[in-house]
């Protein structure tokens, strides 16, 4: 069960983020909150963005954020582990925290993120990729613009905040971002064995590769145990390990 959970986490995200968005509907009523509770779906709809339909970003991920042209996701030293873990500890600690009362910083960090994302996905990836779209565009840019805009028009009280506020909520999301996407932890739940994805296929083929390069294909011995989530047919990806965002 654990293994078909990590392996469709992103399925998983999508029916989340309609139960959320359900019961934020239904039963808050604060606007804070109705805001952070919008931003929880955004993400959870982005996650299926990104890795289910249309898919790609790893290996978005993997040229743009790392600077590797590496086709085999077996050498990417990450897997759906710890995509799972990096996409869900950082809505968790970035998103579902603020919802506590009483610390207004985490609410402005939640609320600049979101202006972070658009940023990443309007801006950064589609200018290294040369492209109109990226995965993650339409949910990054749209939904969570449109709940940045709205919370910063209508909703957000600068008089209740102080200039340690503007600090700490930078510091917060920086310091949440380092944990989730670069800490040793994630790096190490990358590197974990012995769990197959169900699509045990390379992303490239090595003669493939030797058609692109010219150079006679490489044979390697086949791994009997393979990262989880190692490959992945074609550029859809929806089980293909994710990197870093």
């Amino acid at each position: 069960m654990m293994k078909s959970l990590v392996n469709h986490w992103h399925e998983a995200s999508a029916f989340l983020g309609a139960a959320v968005a359900v019961c934020a509907i239904l039963f808050v009523e604060d606007p804070v909150q109705k805001c952070l509770f919008a931003a929880i779906v955004a993400m959870l709809l982005r996650f299926y963005e990104e890795f289910g339909f249309p898919g790609g970003f790893p290996l978005m991920g993997v040229r743009v954020l790392l600077g590797s042209d590496e086709p085999d996701s077996t050498k990417w030293h990450c897997n759906n582990l710890n995509s799972m873990f990096g996409n869900w500890m950082a809505l968790l600690l970035l998103y579902i925290v603020p919802l506590l009362p009483g610390v207004r910083f985490l609410t402005l960090s939640a609320m600049m993120f979101l202006f972070a994302e658009v940023l990443m996905h309007l801006v950064l990836f589609n200018v290294r990729q040369k492209s109109l779209y990226n995965p993650g565009m339409v949910t990054g840019v749209v939904l969570m613009g449109a709940i940045g805009l709205y919370y910063f028009a209508f909703v957000f009280d600068a008089s209740v905040l102080a200039w340690w506020d503007w600090v700490l909520a930078v510091v917060w999301f920086v310091a949440v971002f380092v944990f989730c996407f670069r800490s040793p932890l994630y790096w190490k739940l990358g590197d974990v064995l012995g769990i197959r994805s169900r699509s045990r296929r390379r992303l490239a083929s090595p003669d493939g590769l030797a058609a692109k390069t010219g150079q006679p294909p490489r044979r390697k011995p086949r791994v009997k145990r393979r990262l989880l989530g190692a490959s992945m047919p074609n550029a859809s990806m929806g089980n293909l390990p994710f990197v870093l965002h």
